[in-house]
């Protein structure tokens, strides 16, 4: 995701959002009904993150990275603490709102599972990309 952390734990899922816009002072084209609603996450708006599941968490920090229309998603290790239907779901939910929304994602993941959602795969061995 775009920012450091992967949520807010006193925050609503839709205060998140409004949270992300105010920090980078910019809200996008789409509103964050719209972006929670890309993500699957319409329903759980006002809830807060411990009543969420990983996965859910999961797709309210995406919604949250795309606050403000960025152009790159850097993604570090999204599946680390799902299952693998779960890690299967999230990458294939990368794929489809970056190419929808026009955004580069870079993705690091050890998860090779999911690679078929992956336009290009470098490999990085010893410290070099192969």
């Amino acid at each position: 995701m775009s920012t450091p952390v992967t949520h807010t734990p006193a925050l609503k899922a839709r205060d998140q959002l409004e949270f992300a816009a105010r920090i980078t002072c910019r809200q996008g084209r789409r509103t964050n009904a719209q972006l929670l609603d890309a993500v699957g996450m319409s329903h759980r708006a006002g809830h807060r993150p411990a009543s969420l599941s990983g996965g859910e968490r999961q797709r309210i920090g995406i919604a949250r990275a795309l606050v403000g229309d960025p152009q790159l998603l850097l993604v570090d290790e999204p599946t680390a603490a799902l299952d693998r239907q779960r890690a299967q779901e999230i990458v294939s939910l990368l794929a489809r709102v970056c190419h929808e929304y026009g955004v580069a994602g870079v993705m690091v993941t050890h998860g090779l599972g999911v690679l078929e959602h992956c336009d290009r795969v470098l490999d990085m061995v010893d410290g070099r990309l192969g």
